[in-house]
């Protein structure tokens, strides 16, 4: 499939969590320095004596060296996504990304859905049992559809808990919603349900129930629940997944909480 172009707020929001998140850890490097390997770091937040100039140097077997090449490591990966984020947004817009107020302010968020929220949620709740359930790296799934969305949501890097537990008043039921999204950078979380078209009843009316429950309790399409209808059960459509998350990921973040006087710079 084509890559993946973020739209403009989101690709914002994660380029600049990054940056911040760069300059509130550990930055270096490693190096073999006559045999013998090394983490160097160039900046840590709690050592001011520390820069590029005078990079602090610690073998990697040793006690310290072990700790801190842990987080130099994250720091690499994390500069990595920051880069990569970096160099696509001034390739697509040729000017400086905006500054990005965090935390980023909900309009209204009826059910508290944030990252503290999805931390204590419990995963793979539900109790139906498939024939031909469908293995993956990420687990076990009911179906194909399902395995290709958690695939996707990787891709995507939003975090994700499948088959949670949510009661609906209106309805008197408990349900297991396919997935529990975290949309980590603004602190917000999302339920997340592959819809079929069946030409069943029993699934339509199942499925118009559950829409109908979410609905009376304030769980907005596109905010707190979102909705991937498939149109052909048998040809799953990556690029309508894509645009169908990222879209409401898009819709939750405030204009507001973008600033376009301060562009935030490469590091």
């Amino acid at each position: 499939m084509n890559r993946i172009v973020l739209p403009m707020k989101v690709h914002a929001v994660k380029l600049e969590y990054r940056r911040q998140l760069l300059l509130s850890i550990p930055n270096g490097y490693f190096k073999s320095i006559k045999g013998r390997n090394y983490v160097l770091i160039t900046y840590d937040p709690d050592m001011p004596n520390i820069s590029k100039s005078h990079p602090r140097r610690l073998i990697v077997t040793t006690k310290l060296g072990r700790i801190y090449s842990e987080k130099i490591r994250e720091y690499l990966k994390i500069k990595a996504e920051y880069d990569s984020l970096f160099i696509e947004w001034k390739s697509r817009y040729q000017s400086n990304p905006p500054y990005v107020r965090f935390p980023v302010k909900q309009f209204y968020d009826p059910h508290q859905m944030n990252n503290e929220f999805f931390r204590r949620q419990i995963a793979n709740t539900g109790n139906y049992v498939p024939d031909n359930p469908t293995m993956s790296e990420h687990g076990i799934f009911k179906s194909k559809n399902e395995q290709m969305s958690a695939d996707l949501l990787t891709r995507l890097d939003i975090p994700f808990k499948y088959e949670t537990s949510v009661y609906l008043q209106e309805i008197d039921e408990t349900i297991n919603p396919d997935y529990l999204v975290n949309f980590y950078e603004i602190d917000r979380c999302a339920y997340l349900e592959i819809l079929g078209l069946s030409d069943k009843l029993k699934y339509s009316v199942t499925t118009a129930t559950k829409i109908y429950g979410f609905s009376k309790q304030q769980y907005r399409p596109g905010r707190e629940i979102i909705y991937i209808f498939l149109y052909d059960k048998y040809n799953f459509d990556e690029e309508y997944f894509i645009v169908q998350v990222l879209s409401a990921y898009d819709s939750m973040i405030p204009d507001s909480a973008l600033v376009w006087d301060a562009g935030s710079q490469a590091i």
